[in-house]
């Protein structure tokens, strides 16, 4: 999607915000992970009917978060019984010895439990994956992944105007060495296990003259912890990484969501679609940690920095949270729409009530000659995230510094962590955005968009400036952060031939903050708070992706038969590379964070798809290559500017074949 991009840790952005700044829903019920508020829930794709992504002009119904808001629709069952499955053959590769290297099986099976009123939908995917790493010794260079996803819904009509749905989600996730790259061997890894999940209950009901009530209930229960090789220490040097990692934890979080909209039509000077709701969420974690320690060697191998941690191992944070809202989308005539509403959200932990009004609109009138312009203002919260809160909480880190010759310089500096939940406010943003779209010759869609967002009251650790550490350094939470984000994008989009379609989309924009500097805990090399562009910031972003019919109107009959019935598929992505911070032998930050760049990203992957008839069933054959060009997309740099290899790059991907059956059933 324009507008949408991974950052290197795989982590989603929308419209330059963090990942916990969109907010992510199933069906309408919040997805978003408890702890961090990012998307982390894994769900077929074939079970999937739309992904229905605003930004820049999101309705008061949506209100958790700045950046946009994605809602994940799925599909449901009919009175014919269906079977899909893809990818039921594993991917094999012969680097470095012959494995199972990928395999991403999905089975999905729906149709009716009692025909005209009941019917069920269950999509089941895995995805296992080798990454091997070409830098390391064979032997050490692999790191496995395995995760599974399961959706169940059930769908009874329990009178006409009644509608009950049902669905239970069941996520599943094991990888053996996290963050395997060349700087990072398979001793200083991490074991990852994450459980999730998540029941939802909604109830639709009618009522006379068109008006439509909507209860929801969603209960969700996540388990997740992060564990090292072993006790060694853990040491950070100008080459990189060695001994085992020193953080351990285990964390369960939990949430259950209540819901009530209504929705009614109403005629007066045009027409109006009246929407209002109440949502209430409560939500929790706890956490128990248990940090070793870990040292910071120079480049000729003397100890620069040992750290230890002290003090409470257990967090934990609830917080309950009521939102109201009401809308009115009125059309006051043909080609001319304005929608306006309001919201109010208050959260247990500030105790603060925010109003958050909304307003768009959208006119095509004849003077603008088929151009139609949307224009959209927006005051938007971000919700409060639940991890950085609670880092008051956590472990405290001790700091013995070193001269080369051994001798400890002072005595050992303690950093300490402080917030006072009470004396905080809730991040805004004030969104402002124009878009404008018209149909050319042949069907193709042109929309050209600017969106500005700018954001006040933001969340960060302040503390001392640049100097000698004292005996207690601290680093204090305040409402001091600012951040801006404006992008201006051009997209080109066709559909033909009835299910084809093509997209051509660039994006400029710049994605800037304040206080770009993540100090916790988990971040040893943290340096003074300090302004720059953000870790996902790529200002340059070319997009292009397409399915097109192979002609068939030339060449022998054979090779026309042999094209029947044959796609193309290509996804092109050229873009900046994203920024990263430069670090010494002694693990200070050198310059502004973020002031130097990875190379350009660039991808291209191109598959050929054929349907095929066999034994009275219909499969479609793909085959193809990802990144094309073997274009080396680095995604890990060495950043110690003492290091001999400083500015060495690795990770990233490689050429890859890929080759996919689907068995469609009975067409």
């Amino acid at each position: 999607m324009p507008g949408v991009i991974k950052d290197r840790q795989g982590r989603l952005h929308f419209s330059g915000g963090s990942s916990a700044q969109t907010g992510y829903t199933l069906d309408g019920f919040n997805l978003a992970d408890v702890y961090n508020g990012e998307l982390e829930a894994r769900i077929s794709i074939d079970a999937i009917r739309s992904l229905d992504l605003e930004s820049g002009r999101l309705s008061v119904e949506k209100g958790r978060g700045s950046a946009g808001a994605l809602d994940i629709a799925t599909g449901m069952g009919d009175d014919r019984l269906r079977f899909g499955a893809t990818n039921f053959f594993p991917g094999i590769s012969a680097e470095r010895g012959l494995l199972i290297s990928k395999w991403t099986p999905r089975i999905t099976v729906s149709g009716p439990v009692s025909r005209g009123k009941a019917w069920f939908h269950n999509g089941f995917d895995a995805f296992y994956d080798v990454d091997t790493v070409r830098e390391l010794p064979k032997g050490q260079d692999r790191s496995r992944n395995l995760t599974a996803g399961n959706l169940s819904r059930i769908q009874w009509n329990l009178t006409p105007a009644n509608t009950l749905t049902a669905s239970l989600l069941l996520n599943f996730s094991d990888t053996d060495h996290r963050g395997l790259s060349f700087l990072n061997p398979i001793e200083a890894t991490l074991y990852q296990r994450r459980r999730l999940g998540m029941a939802t209950v909604k109830d639709l009901l009618y009522l006379p003259n068109q008006v439509l009530l909507e209860f929801g209930f969603a209960f969700t229960r996540g388990r997740s912890s992060d564990s090292p090789q072993g006790e060694n220490t853990y040491i950070i040097s100008p080459y990189g990484f060695r001994g085992n990692h020193y953080n351990r934890y285990q964390r369960r979080t939990g949430r259950e969501q209540w819901t009530l909209a209504g929705i009614a039509p109403l005629t007066a000077r045009g027409v109006h679609e009246l929407r209002a709701g109440i949502d209430l969420q409560r939500s929790g974690f706890e956490q128990d940690s248990a940090r070793h320690d870990f040292r910071i060697l120079r480049e000729d191998g003397t100890l620069a920095r040992w750290v230890w941690f002290q003090g409470n191992r257990r967090m934990e944070m609830s917080n309950l949270e009521a939102s109201v809202y009401a809308r009115d989308r009125w059309q006051i005539r043909e080609g001319f729409v304005l929608s306006a509403g309001v919201r109010a959200d208050w959260n247990q932990i500030v105790r603060q009530t925010l109003l958050s009004p909304r307003i768009s609109a959208s006119s095509s009138p004849a003077w603008l000659r088929g151009v139609k312009a949307t224009i959209g203002f927006g005051i938007y919260n971000d919700v409060l995230n639940l991890e950085l809160l609670t880092r008051r909480q956590d472990q405290r880190p001790f700091a013995a510094y070193y001269s080369r010759s051994g001798l400890l310089l002072q005595p050992p500096v303690e950093t300490a962590l402080l917030s006072d939940e009470r004396s905080l406010r809730v991040p805004r943003f004030r969104v402002y955005s124009l878009s404008l779209e018209r149909m050319l010759p042949g069907g193709i869609h042109l929309a050209s968009a600017y969106s500005r967002r700018r954001g006040y009251d933001g969340l960060a650790f302040y503390g001392p400036s640049d100097g000698p550490p004292e005996a207690l350094t601290a680093y204090t939470l305040a409402n001091r952060r600012r951040d801006l984000y404006d992008a201006w994008e051009t997209t080109l989009r066709n559909t033909f031939a009835g299910r084809f379609e093509w997209l051509v989309s660039y994006t400029y924009s710049l994605a800037r903050s304040s206080a770009v500097v993540d100090i916790s805990p988990e971040n040893p090399l943290f340096g003074p708070q300090a302004a720059g562009p953000l870790n996902w910031d790529a200002p340059h972003r070319l997009l292009a992706w397409g399915w097109t019919p192979l002609p068939q109107s030339f060449g022998p009959g054979w090779m026309r038969r042999a094209l029947r019935e044959t796609g193309l598929a290509y996804l092109m992505e050229a873009r900046s590379g994203f920024p990263f911070s430069v670090y010494n032998e002694e693990g200070s930050r050198v310059g502004s964070p973020n002031e130097r760049r990875l190379p350009a990203h660039f991808s291209i992957n191109l598959h050929a798809e054929k349907k095929l008839r066999l034994w009275g069933y219909l499969w479609a054959l793909r085959a193809g290559y990802n990144n094309l060009t073997n274009h080396g997309n680095p995604n890990v740099v060495n950043n110690n500017v003492d290091s001999p290899f400083f500015l060495t790059y690795g990770g990233g991907e490689r050429r890859a074949t890929n080759v996919r059956l689907r068995f469609l059933g009975r067409k």
